[in-house]
C-alpha cells in the first residue's frame, strides 16, 4: 500500500506539473501575442496578411497543445485515482480473508 501511495503522489505531481506547463506556454502565448499587435496596426500588405495567418496558426496549435496537456492532467489524476481505489480494494479483500 505505501507504494502504491508514493505512486499516487508521483501522478498528482506530474499532472500538476502538466498544468504549470500549459500555464506557461498560455502565458507566453499571451505576451507574445500583445506584443506582436504592434506590428498589425502598422504593416500592411500580403506579407502583413501572411504574417497575421501565421499568428493564428500559431495561436491556434497552442490552445490545442493547452487542450492536450490539460486533458493528459486530468488522465493522470483520474488513473492515480483509480489506483488508490483499486489498492484499498485489494487490501480491504486481503484483510477480510486473513481474518
Amino acid at each position: 500500500m505505501i507504494e502504491t501511495q508514493a505512486e499516487a503522489a508521483v501522478m498528482l505531481r506530474t499532472a500538476a506539473r502538466f498544468e504549470q506547463v500549459n500555464d506557461a506556454l498560455q502565458g507566453t502565448l499571451r505576451t507574445l501575442m500583445s506584443e506582436l499587435s504592434v506590428l498589425s496596426g502598422s504593416w500592411r500588405g500580403q506579407g502583413a496578411m501572411a504574417f497575421e495567418r501565421v499568428k493564428a496558426d500559431y495561436a491556434a496549435d497552442l490552445r490545442n497543445l493547452g487542450m492536450a496537456l490539460t486533458e493528459t492532467a486530468e488522465a493522470i489524476r483520474a488513473a492515480s485515482a483509480g489506483y488508490q481505489a483499486a489498492d484499498a480494494g485489494a487490501a480491504a479483500r486481503l484483510t477480510r480473508a486473513g481474518q
